[in-house]
């Protein structure tokens, strides 16, 4: 028997801590027919184009419906969230394109795994040979000399030395060098913005901690916390649970205080890093960034960045913001 105090629906109580506004936006696509209108206006959208609208009839001719009348109340159920409705027709919001592009490039390609594949790179932990593999959403690079930098059983590839998660269409590119580049320049934007309290997926605020394992073992992958770094960070947007982790010391990269120091020196960490060369330097350069604890009240990381004989020292609290300099 139906409880008659319960007047929510299982989508609004599913919803939980997302709210009613999730809720009616599922609500709206939960339709073919509606998901079949966003895609035909995607499918007729042409960058920079002077006009990306379609008229009713184009777009009913498109979806090849057969009542103009139960059309209508598909297309006004979309109108205001996902569709935009203007005098020369219809468009997608942003919304209805971020929600079509999270489909395109999370199908990509019909082919979404990727058996280890050398790369022209050696690790930096023991100089072997890398390969990348993917799987689970992630490209990994393994390296089987080293071990990797984490324990076994800890749902990545056995000999993983970094996994971050990577669409499907990535893989489209042209070699394995490039899909290896693109993988940890994407990386690299993303820990920043995380940092600096921006959730690269939804624009909501992220709150950052510091993990550090209080009896760590520096030789090899640690038993206790099951990983090669004392000290990680971790950061969660309060509003769409994206999450990100890793040791802060080598995510300070494109701070502007170290690009500024590296570039001080002729080694220039710019947005070209979509080159492969450039990304292995850039790698090799984060390899060398040593972190030290040396405060838990307040926690404070000191990152020791070295190059070309001068030395760069910053001291970072645990919401990540850069709190004391030294250059030398």
């Amino acid at each position: 028997m139906t409880d008659p105090t319960v007047t929510e629906s299982s989508l609004e109580a599913a919803a939980g801590a997302a709210g009613p506004s999730a809720a009616e936006a599922f609500k709206r696509i939960g339709d073919e027919t509606r998901l079949a209108i966003l895609l035909a206006l995607w499918e007729a959208y042409e960058p920079f184009a002077d006009d990306n609208t379609l008229s009713f009839s184009e777009l009913l001719a498109r979806v090849d419906y057969d009542t103009s009348g139960n059309f209508s109340y598909h297309l006004q159920q979309l109108e205001g969230h996902f569709v935009e409705s203007t005098a020369e027709g219809y468009r997608l919001q942003q919304a209805g394109h971020r929600l079509v592009r999270t489909v395109i490039a999370g199908t990509g390609l019909t082919d979404t795994t990727l058996a280890p594949t050398e790369i022209d790179a050696d690790c930096w932990i023991c100089g072997n040979s890398l390969a990348i593999t993917y799987e689970n959403d992630h490209l990994y690079t393994v390296c089987d000399g080293c071990g990797g930098k984490f324990a076994p059983g800890n749902g990545k590839p056995t000999d993983a030395v970094m996994g971050f998660a990577f669409d499907p269409a990535g893989l489209s590119r042209p070699s394995a060098e490039d899909i290896f580049a693109a993988s940890v320049f994407r990386a690299m934007g993303k820990f920043t913005m995380q940092m600096g309290g921006l959730c690269p997926d939804c624009s909501g605020p992220v709150d950052s901690s510091l993990h550090i394992c209080e009896e760590h073992d520096p030789d090899g992958i640690c038993p206790n916390c099951g990983r090669r770094d004392e000290i990680k960070a971790r950061w969660v947007c309060t509003i769409c649970k994206n999450t990100g982790h890793g040791p802060p010391g080598p995510n300070l990269v494109l701070h502007p205080r170290v690009v500024a120091f590296y570039a001080n020196r002729g080694f220039e960490i710019g947005y070209n890093t979509t080159d492969f060369a450039a990304i292995v330097r850039i790698l090799q350069a984060m390899s060398d960034h040593q972190q030290e604890l040396v405060s838990t009240d307040p926690p404070r990381v000191r990152v020791t960045i070295r190059y070309e004989g001068d030395e760069l020292c910053l001291t970072i609290d645990d919401s990540m913001n850069v709190v004391d300099v030294e250059e030398s």
